[in-house]
């Protein structure tokens, strides 16, 4: 119905008396892939209308001058997950109009062999050709930008599917191979859309808030996919965008603008939810009151940023060409590059309560997302999507498949979103918000907490090091108010975080149990099940000098075994077997002093067991 209202408009202007040939019209829609109601296809078909209606000239009719040249036209599948080919005809200008921070743009003219017509003239025949400057990108960059941009389409699609209040699309991309050329260069074909160009948002955190839609599609696309993704860096021209950015939960895929669950915190941190975050249901993310007084909700629900500091980013991603064209191109690796050195690679030490050497952990253990939490993210679509907010995301599940097979926990982990918080904290505490760059550790301290209830075990472990003022190397300088520290909910966080996996938190609730630390009572049965579950857990490394070695501490289960008691019932055989299993690995340690010193605590043990019996 809506195609043949257009139509009907084109012919009420012929009647008019405007020289409108909807035969043309038709033949320029039956050269186009879209659908006459999508926003692309709403614009081609107006676009065609328009040029018919005031004998608009060709500004590009010079290209046809131009020799035609022998083209094989790449596209992708998105169901297939593959891409395909075949041949088209193209006339190319020789020098670029214009230019982004990485390719630049050139006038060319393409007619599909499909085409029932050679006329170059044929609106839409004009598209726009972006190729890298840069030699040395490779083949597979450009075939990997066109899945990222499908990738994002295939979101638009299911954002549309969700009952949207307006509809939107993301640009046809394609790749044209000049075969005939010397080194068959590529290039990334896209259609000429001509328009005011805004950016909506960007990859680190920039928001325009003159549009509501544009937020609430990259908002959708993160609850739709379960966590696993966000499509950010939306611009365009009206609601047809091109050129955006995936923030993927691992960071892999996408490219370097691929800034994983930093991107996304960044995205989060100055994204305010608009009357289409509320008619879609899409949840709130938790922020502080400091994070929401940073922005203000105007007539319907348009946000305006305040005073929010995020380095060059903007800049670097502006255009730098002609209106025509908007290259989102930025060299994204400098942003990353400088949110690793700033961020690093997070480590903890902690200082033994046993002992008065120390090891650090990476936080890499973390990053070894456990299959069910993925298992989980996969149940979400455009119509069972995972809240944002931490409520929301760790409800209790009646389905054993949504609950995590990896603990007894009966509440549904969502480690995603817990170290989408956790980088939230980290940033605060660099000042990342702040105009002053001084450090935010109230909203650090948020984002902290955030993180520990949604199951994120290094969130919980550093929680627990706050609670027990125990030394942590990485936010050091954070620490809790006076008040706030209780060595009962540093405990619990404690025995939380060894749960989820973390190892140092397994020695270290080991060690509390042992020792009677931190005011809990001792319990040898437990500390001897969390020493196993540490050696367990580091023998299969290659290298854990820095942890605390395997043979003090099956040295420390021979010393229980051998007196008994807190619950933990007394076995002389045990302890011997344990002593000599310390020995043997302190000699191959090269550690001949505490191998005697086990050897012969072995042999006592054994008497004693021979006196007995």
């Amino acid at each position: 119905n809506e195609y043949k209202s257009y139509l009907s408009m084109s012919v009420g202007l012929e009647h008019k008396g405007e020289n409108v040939s909807i035969r043309n019209v038709k033949r320029t829609l039956s050269h186009s892939s879209e659908s006459p109601t999508s926003p692309l296809g709403k614009w081609r078909l107006f676009s065609a209308i328009a040029s018919e209606t005031a004998h608009e000239v060709d500004k590009w009719a010079y290209l046809c001058e131009l020799p035609t040249e022998r083209g094989i036209r790449w596209r992708y599948d998105m169901k297939k997950k593959e891409f395909f080919s075949d041949e088209v005809q193209v006339k190319i200008e020789k020098e670029p109009f214009a230019h982004g921070a990485m390719r630049e743009c050139f006038r060319m003219k393409k007619l599909s062999h499909f085409a029932d017509t050679s006329d170059w003239n044929v609106p839409f025949a004009n598209v726009v050709a972006k190729r890298y400057f840069k030699e040395e990108e490779g083949r597979k960059t450009y075939f990997d930008d066109v899945k990222l941009q499908m990738d994002a389409k295939y979101w638009s699609g299911e954002y549309n599917r969700a009952d949207s209040p307006k509809k939107i699309d993301i640009m046809q991309m394609m790749i044209v191979e000049l075969p005939e050329r010397e080194d068959h260069p590529l290039f990334h074909v896209e259609s000429l859309i001509e328009g005011d160009y805004v950016k909506y948002n960007s990859n680190s955190g920039y928001v325009e808030t003159c549009r509501n839609t544009p937020q609430a599609f990259s908002h959708f696309t993160f609850e739709a996919s379960g966590h696993q993704c966000i499509v950010v860096d939306v611009q365009g021209v009206g609601d047809l965008y091109t050129d955006p950015q995936i923030h993927t939960y691992d960071g892999l895929e996408y490219g370097s603008g691929n800034l994983g669950t930093k991107g996304m915190a960044l995205f989060f941190n100055s994204h305010r939810c608009n009357v289409i975050c509320e008619a879609l249901k899409l949840s709130k993310f938790d922020l502080t009151k400091k994070e929401k007084k940073r922005t203000t909700t105007i007539g319907d629900g348009v946000t305006v940023m305040r005073s929010m500091s995020f380095g060059s980013d903007l800049e670097a991603r502006s255009p730098d060409n002609e209106d025509l064209v908007f290259d989102s191109g930025i060299e994204d690796s400098v942003e990353k590059k400088e949110l690793e050195d700033r961020v690093g690679e997070i480590r903890i030490r902690v200082e033994k309560t046993s002992s008065s050497s120390s090891f650090d952990v990476p936080a890499t253990q973390e990053r070894a997302w456990d299959s069910a939490e993925i298992k989980r993210s996969n149940l979400y679509s455009g119509e069972k999507k995972r809240p944002a907010s931490i409520r929301g995301a760790t409800s209790r599940r009646e389905s054993e498949s949504c609950s995590s097979t990896s603990d007894n926990v009966s509440t549904e982990r969502a480690t995603i979103l817990g170290q989408i918080h956790f980088d939230l904290a980290l940033y605060h505490y660099m000042g990342r918000f702040e105009d002053n760059k001084d450090p935010d550790f109230d909203s650090a301290i948020f984002h902290l907490k955030a993180a520990a209830d949604c199951g994120l075990s290094l969130a919980e472990f550093t929680l627990a090091c706050l609670h027990l003022n125990i030394y942590h190397d990485e936010m050091k300088e954070l620490e809790l108010k006076e008040g706030d520290r209780n060595d009962k909910e540093g405990v619990k966080y404690l025995e939380s975080s060894a749960k989820h996996g973390n190892v140092v938190a397994i020695l270290t609730v080991a060690n509390t149990y042992h020792t009677g630390y931190y005011g809990c009572p001792r319990n040898w049965a437990k500390a001897d099940r969390y020493y196993l579950k540490y050696v367990d857990n580091v023998e299969s490394w290659d290298d854990y000098s820095t942890f605390e070695p395997v043979f003090r501490i099956q040295g420390k289960r021979g010393d229980m075994y051998r007196e008994g008691g807190y619950g933990l019932a007394k076995n002389p055989l045990k302890s011997g077997e344990l002593y000599t299993d310390a020995a043997e690995r302190a000699m191959s340690a090269m550690n001949g002093r505490l191998a005697n010193k086990w050897f012969v605590l072995a042999e006592e043990v054994w008497a004693e067991c021979e006196e007995e019996g």
